[in-house]
């Protein structure tokens, strides 16, 4: 089922569609576009708001929202809201996009992160006063929490684009660390206050030991003796019963092996130059292994 709002300027909230609650657990889709009136997608304090959340929604479309400012409205007082479960919501979601929302300055409640397991793409652009990706302000209020680490894992993600963003300081709070095993674009343009990336992306690493010095393209090439000559941009080609049987001594080696190639330039996308040199890595090394896929916009 998909959902297209556009140009609705008196809701405030896909709440306040009555009928809403009726699909909302057949809901796939779900566009809101050019809604002058829109301040959140779910608002709580409708009694049925987060009793029938988007637990099915696969993809998500936000754009020239100008007064949205948050996804979820929580209007119980803080001491219930602090320990009010989500219920799922988005919990399928594989796809969001979020254009043009002015005043949204933290995308993701931080209760939520954890159940975005199927998350594929992330697109954030044009949202001037984002300040946060993975919300830290109810972490926060938690007080005996917030220094101890924790790793956030998003196994799907496959790409990540912040664009102008200018406002933008943190993806998730200084203790915190996103796992992404899957990630192989990412692309950040003019997110100048942005100081640190969080992100622990283990393929980039194995990779890059095993051939430090090949052509992200040309790096590992298998060839069955009877196989027809491999096009040059296959980076493996070998019997599927082989594949299966062969055991690697690394983790994860088959998966990363695996993953369909993309073209160098593609794969990470930066501006400008000077905020990659001064940028920090939560991983050792982190420059000098994603540097054979940097690309400069």
């Amino acid at each position: 089922m998909l959902l297209r709002i556009f140009e609705s300027h008196n809701v405030r909230s896909l709440s306040d569609i009555s009928i809403f609650f009726q699909q909302a657990s057949q809901l796939r889709f779900c566009s809101v576009e050019d809604c002058k009136g829109i301040e959140s997608i779910l608002d709580s304090s409708y009694s049925n708001s987060l009793c029938s959340p988007l637990e099915n929604l696969e993809y998500l479309w936000l754009e020239r929202l100008d007064n949205l400012h948050v996804l979820i409205k929580l209007e119980a007082p803080l001491s219930i809201s602090r320990s009010l479960p989500l219920l799922g919501i988005f919990s399928h979601l594989k796809s969001s996009v979020i254009k043009k929302c002015l005043n949204m300055k933290r995308l993701f409640p931080f209760k939520l992160a954890h159940d975005l397991q199927y998350l594929e793409n992330l697109v954030v652009c044009d949202c001037v006063q984002m300040e946060e990706i993975i919300s830290s302000e109810e972490e926060n209020h938690k007080g005996n929490g917030i220094n101890t680490p924790m790793k956030f894992s998003f196994p799907n993600l496959r790409e990540l684009r912040l664009k102008n963003l200018p406002e933008l300081k943190s993806i998730c709070s200084s203790n915190r660390e996103m796992s992404c095993n899957s990630l192989w674009k990412i692309k950040v343009w003019d997110c100048t206050k942005l100081k640190r990336m969080p992100l622990y992306l283990p393929h980039f690493q194995y990779t890059h030991q095993s051939a430090p010095s090949a052509h992200p393209s040309e790096r590992i090439r298998i060839r069955h003796q009877s196989a027809p000559s491999a096009q040059p941009s296959e980076r493996i080609y070998t019997p599927k019963d082989s594949r299966e049987s062969v055991e690697w001594d690394y983790p994860n080696a088959k998966q990363v092996l695996s993953a369909p190639p993309a073209p160098p330039s593609e794969r990470i996308r930066i501006c400008p130059k000077e905020w990659w040199e001064s940028v920090e890595w939560d991983y050792p090394n982190a420059k000098d292994v994603l540097r054979p896929w940097l690309c400069w916009v």
